[in-house]
């Protein structure tokens, strides 16, 4: 006998198009001996999603999906079938759930700063909006070094429970990652000193960019206190300039980044006029 499997999307996909019930090619299972465990055929579904083993022995069988279509989620969920009697064409039909990567960030800050003033950024939106989980998850912030120089992070919290790590590199770091934190808790929110004495950096050094990075995350983590940072502008900063602090977020999925950016732009501030003479 064999057997014969009909795979179909099982709600609409946002990613190519396809209503819910249509026939899902591309997807790949195995079939495995029941009491022996062996596998003994391997079938991919056409482009009407159906697959069909070879003849095979009567007896009953286990089928695994091993491979999900482009854009769907991997199920596998075993099935078990049974051939009893010669000619007999054993029918599963089965559904995949679409997939659907995604992240987020939003950064925003001071719109106008004075030289010397301590600014704050807020982070918001941060997020692994993807139905399926994501490897190599973190949000970065790239310092304006020309403007700002780092004073503290407020880590902020998010919704699932684990722990993650923030390094930083400096101008004089290269390519380097140096640890600022680790082992930090996701649902504790932590305030860290980053200054320059803090860091021990040197006198012409200061921090470029951070990193947080939490390793796999599963779909929907996202911040639930809001991140922040603080910066000190540089005392000798022109009036009438502006500069861009940028924030992004990725992850990884089947080998390809999913990634996203924010960028907040400040001006300094630059009288329109000299102020007018006091006194006598």
């Amino acid at each position: 006998g064999q057997i014969q499997i009909t795979k179909t999307s099982a709600d609409y996909n946002s990613m190519n198009g396809w209503p819910a019930g249509t026939p899902i090619p591309g997807t790949v299972f195995e079939i495995y001996h029941y009491r022996t465990g062996n596998l003994v055929d391997t079938i991919r579904t056409d482009k009407n999603g159906r697959a069909v083993s070879k003849p095979l022995p009567l007896g009953r069988y286990k089928i695994i999906e091993s491979k999900a279509a482009d854009f769907y989620g991997l199920d596998k969920t075993p099935i078990e079938v049974e051939i009893e009697h010669e000619g007999q064409i054993v029918k599963a039909a089965m559904t995949n759930k679409s997939l659907y990567t995604n992240v987020s960030i939003k950064k925003t800050g001071y719109v106008e700063v004075m030289p010397g003033q301590q600014i704050r950024y807020d982070l918001s939106s941060i997020a692994n909006n993807s139905t399926t989980n994501l490897t190599s998850f973190y949000w970065r912030d790239t310092l304006p070094t020309q403007a700002v120089r780092l004073e503290r992070v407020v880590t902020g919290t998010y919704n699932v429970p684990g722990n993650y790590k923030i390094v930083y590199r400096t101008n004089l770091s290269g390519e380097n990652w140096r640890v600022l934190a680790d082992n930090l808790s996701t649902q504790q929110n932590y305030v860290l000193d980053a200054s320059p004495a803090a860091l021990g950096l040197a006198s012409n050094e200061c921090v470029t960019q951070f990193m947080v990075s939490f390793g796999v995350v599963p779909g929907n983590f996202r911040q639930v206190e809001a991140p922040q940072v603080y910066c000190k502008v540089v005392s000798w900063i022109t009036g009438g300039s502006q500069f861009t602090n940028q924030a992004d977020v990725g992850g990884v999925y089947d080998g390809q980044w999913i990634m996203a950016t924010s960028r907040w732009v400040t001006k300094v501030y630059k009288p329109s006029k000299p102020l007018p003479r006091t006194g006598y």
